[in-house]
């Protein structure tokens, strides 16, 4: 099982002055960082990228888009 740090985007409504990206970031362990995601975003079509080192798994849920982006530990 590998170590990653997470960062998760989500855009969302601009309504009462929010921000139009909230960002979070979480150090998550899993064999597979698709099926992380998968667990957190049920029954969506999710888009997988890798680039040096870092996997980004980005969709759609209710009209908004998000990104997950996993660096190993």
């Amino acid at each position: 099982m590998a170590r990653y740090e997470l960062i998760i985007e989500r855009k969302q409504p601009t309504c009462g002055g929010r921000a139009p990206t909230s960002s979070e970031v979480r150090m998550v362990e899993t064999v597979d960082p698709m099926a992380y995601v998968q667990e957190q975003e049920p029954n969506l079509a999710l888009e997988k990228t890798e680039e040096n080192g870092v996997i980004t798994i980005s969709g759609v849920k209710n009209g908004l888009w998000f990104k997950y982006e996993f660096t190993e530990d």
